[in-house]
């Protein structure tokens, strides 16, 4: 089954994707821990770090 995210949902992914490639820490999540899109950074920041540790 293919799971479907808003463009807003992409574009918090993506800008937790750019976070970790600019060193940021995950602490940095400029979303409310409540906000829809907190997990969306959280994940893109994660899938980055596992990444990189390839």
């Amino acid at each position: 089954m293919k799971t479907y995210h808003t463009k807003a949902q992409v574009h918090a992914f993506e800008r937790g994707v750019e976070a970790y490639q600019k060193g940021k820490s995950q602490t940095d999540n400029p979303y409310p821990r409540q906000a829809d899109y907190f997990e969306c950074w959280e994940q893109g920041y994660q899938k980055a770090r596992e990444s990189n540790a390839d």
